[in-house]
């Protein structure tokens, strides 16, 4: 089957890029023929809150496949409409940010007027992590222009329960280099051999609970320490303060910048487990890739995020915005045999690989497009 995705893929920086890069390398695995597109302007720079949409060194001339769109020019809508439409069957449009509403809208509305097969919307969110009224307008309309929904995990789809989506899960990441030693990777980054490191990975963002976090580490002994790697989008100076509130200044390690794909391997094989104290969620990259490295997981009971997390094997699970739980987890000796915890690690890979994705997300396409037909 001939299928196409427009969206953003590397060099643009972060998860959907990267999640979009991998989706199209399964499809193509799994037999289809994959056209991409990308965005020759995503975000405004208006509403983009970190420092750079690219990769590190990277800009739109080190893209390799057609740019296109323009969320800010309507003539690139169309033109991108007419592309899927003359090189695929089915479009796949990715939606993570009403921002990007009106864009992905206007491909939809002309990929159908142009014949093309079927427009699926891959929802990532139910709108904007920050979203408000405008947002779930833009979202709703969007919507209303495609054929079929599907998300990534039951909250997602119960949000969207009147667009009957179909469900799927958000698999792990496999893309990543074998990582270096826990010893090598806590000396390029300047980590004690002998302290418990906990790790928060990713953009920085309210609902993503560093201030619950922060206040459970000091709940704990001086040899916890925590590492906080990424880009803070909005003021760090909350965060500064909480640290300064509970002299954690020693004991929290602070890389407030976008961390490079090449260094991912060394943050989680320097830390003993990932820590997600969300306060809200739908499902999460961050987990995905916690697991490829085999890290275990402490993450607020929200979201999907349960479906990726095995009690005591891959991780533990805490009720969100509760200090003293989630000072527990991040304390408790891991008493499960090694054995047991790698049988969990390989059983949930398996059950979350990329393969599996695609072919369930190919055989719900297939059976859509014959309904259609």
């Amino acid at each position: 089957m001939r299928l196409g995705i427009a969206s953003t893929f590397p060099p643009y920086r972060g998860g959907i890029a990267q999640f979009n890069a991998a989706m199209a390398r399964s499809l193509k695995d799994h037999g289809h023929d994959v056209h991409c597109m990308t965005w020759r302007r995503q975000y405004p720079s208006l509403l983009f809150p970190g420092t750079s949409q690219w990769e590190p060194g990277a800009s739109i001339r080190d893209v390799d496949m057609p740019a296109l769109l323009d969320s800010l020019n309507p003539l690139s809508w169309k033109e991108s409409g007419r592309q899927l439409a003359a090189h695929s069957d089915v479009a796949i449009l990715p939606f993570w940010h009403a921002a990007l509403a009106p864009a992905l809208t206007g491909v939809a509305r002309e990929a159908k007027r142009q014949g093309i097969g079927r427009v699926i919307a891959l929802m990532h969110n139910a709108s904007s992590h920050d979203g408000r009224g405008w947002d779930r307008r833009l979202t709703e309309r969007f919507l209303g222009t495609v054929d079929d929904v599907v998300t990534l995990s039951e909250p997602v789809s119960d949000a969207l329960s009147a667009w009957h989506p179909h469900t799927l899960f958000h698999p792990l990441y496999d893309h990543h280099a074998s990582a270096v030693g826990q010893q090598e990777a806590r000396r390029k980054l300047g980590l004690d051999h002998n302290t418990r490191v906990h790790l928060f990975f990713g953009l920085i963002r309210p609902y993503k609970g560093l201030h619950v976090l922060l206040e459970a580490l000091a709940n704990l002994p001086e040899d916890h320490v925590l590492v906080v790697a990424g880009e803070c989008y909005g003021a760090w100076e909350p965060y500064a303060q909480l640290i300064a509130k509970h002299g954690l200044a020693q004991r929290v390690v602070v890389h407030n910048e976008f961390i490079d794909e090449r260094d991912v391997p060394v943050y989680f094989a320097a830390a003993d487990n990932l820590v997600l104290p969300y306060v809200e969620a739908s499902q999460s990259g961050v987990t995905a890739l916690a697991l490829h490295h085999k890290r275990k997981v402490i993450a607020s009971d929200v979201g999907d995020l349960s479906n990726s997390i095995v009690p005591e094997l891959t991780g533990r699970l805490v009720p969100p915005k509760d200090v003293s739980a989630l000072s527990e987890a991040m304390s408790k000796p891991w008493l499960a045999q090694s054995a047991d915890i790698d049988a969990a690690f390989k059983q949930i890979k398996k059950r979350l690989s990329w393969s599996a994705w695609a072919a369930q997300l190919t055989q719900q396409v297939e059976s859509d497009f014959s309904a259609a037909r």
